[in-house]
């Protein structure tokens, strides 16, 4: 079973996630990025012009990053103009790109590049190359590349302004057009959607110093390659650079997109010095609201989240589902464990009755699903959870902590598959808890009830007057004071309530629970956390 710690971040770390459109400005070191082998020359199959090309391979990339630690980060200025950086997030939305401009559109690629101008919160440009058979060349800035009719734009563009991060294209909905289903941009932040979906979380290349009581670092994401891919092909391979105050590092992305998209992420980071908390496959999401304690005064939706709860899979095989919460503060959990199989932040409510929100479509937004590569060893698996009051703030974060944080210049490497799912995770021998609800007890005030809802196809089955039973475990914080389970018929889920009476206020609470037949476990492990008055 896996032990829960809690740590509280009391001070800055509300900073980690961006309040205003979910993004923040980052720094972004510039290098002179050269690699040892001589520059060339080859035709450009479009234009027929030949352009300046440099030998490229991942281990050169790995190089480079290693070397970069070794020096001092510096500060770079934003590559943009007063204009660009104070427009708002709905002007900056009208800056639109050309799709005739897209990168292999004209050889009729099924994977076409678009790019993203500067602009807004965007300022600081990555460096983008394109690679065909092992040679890499610049993409240069090129206004015509974007229609800005609907700004009145005042002072001359640059023309050296560069792209502030770019999207991938495929056929994924339909075989009549491509549609967007990967971005990079801002930090070394991505995301992804599969076939149907909408987006909503993100993942990272690193976490550094997140949930700490002070402000973490975010090394971002400074140049790409993005390798040219046959038209037959079902993956694209792209590149990066990681830089920053604390780390530098290589990245690989193998990105398939599908009925399930996956990125399949082969990484080398060099911390630059020593960090307290070494985060690895971060996940970044948004929970204000759900049915667990209610909907805020004022709010017309029912819910209002990308993400509804931590699921994970154990490296003894336990699985393990916690529901998010908002929290009053900052806090950190940390679920121990030794060569995890899987965590990831689920959307698992998939019924738009749930959220009734036909514009931000909750109901379609995607879990990702972390399956590491190779023995993680012992770590793990930490939740941040911030306190929010909008939909706007990406107040949610996972991550992997491993037990011994890598010692500065020292390589750290380590690979990992994300999935970007519509079904859960779990499988379905287990039931999953598909609601948690909390309440207080009239006249009783350190008391709570809870109702947690179980489902798969096993329990419904099953005749209500089975009989079940319920492994509870309150900890050292709380009593149990009565529980009961029962089969609720119009939707066919088994309920378990139960009451628990919180010892010391002042001191958070651990539940545990899980359903049982005799000695079979019906059910994934239900946790949660009460959290303590001050």
């Amino acid at each position: 079973m896996l032990r829960i710690h809690i740590a509280l971040a009391f001070f800055a770390t509300i900073l980690l996630f961006a309040v205003a459109n979910r993004q923040q400005k980052r720094e972004i070191n510039p290098v002179d990025f050269k690699f040892p082998e001589a520059e060339n020359s080859i035709l450009d199959p479009v234009s027929g012009i030949k352009i300046p090309v440099t030998k490229f391979s991942f281990a050169d990339l790995k190089k480079k990053a290693r070397s970069m630690a070794h020096g001092r980060y510096v500060k770079p200025p934003y590559v943009s103009t007063h204009f660009l950086q104070g427009l708002s997030w709905e002007q900056y939305k009208n800056i639109r790109f050309k799709p005739e401009a897209s990168l292999w559109k004209k050889e009729g690629n099924p994977f076409q590049i678009q790019f993203f101008h500067p602009g807004h919160l965007y300022n600081t440009n990555v460096s983008l190359h394109e690679v065909r058979t092992d040679f890499a060349r610049e993409i240069p800035y090129d206004e015509s590349y974007f229609d800005l009719s609907k700004l009145k734009i005042t002072g001359d563009i640059p023309p050296n302004l560069g792209y502030s991060g770019f999207k991938i294209h495929y056929p994924l909905n339909t075989e009549e057009h491509t549609d967007e289903f990967t971005v990079f941009q801002g930090a070394s932040y991505y995301r992804m959607v599969s076939k149907k979906q909408v987006y909503g979380l993100s993942a990272r290349g690193i976490a550094i110093n997140t949930g700490m009581p002070y402000p973490e670092d975010f090394p971002g994401f400074t140049h790409f390659w993005i390798v040219h891919p046959d038209k037959t092909d079902s993956t694209v391979f792209i590149y990066a650079l990681l830089d920053g105050k604390t780390a530098t590092g290589a990245y690989e992305f193998q990105i398939s997109p599908g009925k399930v998209s996956s990125v399949h992420v082969n990484a080398e980071v060099t911390l630059r010095n020593k960090v307290d908390r070494f985060g690895i496959a971060p996940l970044t999401s948004m929970y204000w609201y759900s049915e667990t304690k209610g909907i805020p005064e004022g709010q017309a939706y029912p819910e209002s989240h990308d993400s509804d709860g931590l699921l994970m899979e154990s490296g003894k095989g336990d699985w393990i589902w916690r529901p998010l919460d908002n929290p009053r503060r900052s806090t950190v959990y940390s679920f121990s464990d030794e060569n995890p199989k899987a965590f990831g932040l689920m959307q698992r409510d998939r019924n738009f009755a749930s959220y009734q929100d036909n514009t931000m479509k909750y109901h379609l937004r995607p879990s990702a699903w972390v399956e590491p590569e190779g023995s993680w060893g012992k770590g793990s698996v930490q939740l941040l959870l911030n306190p929010t009051i909008q939909d706007s703030d990406d107040n949610v974060g996972a991550f992997w902590v491993p037990a011994n944080v890598p010692q500065p210049l020292e390589p750290y490497e380590f690979s990992y598959t994300i999935r970007w799912l519509n079904e859960d995770a779990l499988p379905d021998t287990l039931a999953k808890t598909v609601s948690t609800r909390i309440a207080p007890v009239p006249g009783e005030s350190d008391m709570r009830v809870f109702y947690v809802d179980f489902s798969n196809e096993k329990l419904k089955e099953m005749d209500a007057a089975t009989y079940l039973q319920a492994a509870i475990d309150t900890g050292d914080n709380a009593e149990l004071a009565d529980y009961n389970i029962q089969k609720i018929e119009e939707t066919g889920v088994w309920r378990l309530t139960f009451r628990v009476v919180q010892k010391n206020k002042n001191k958070p609470a651990e539940l545990k629970a899980v359903l049982k037949k005799n000695q079979e476990d019906l059910s994934e492990i239900w946790t949660f956390t009460l959290e303590s008055a001050i």
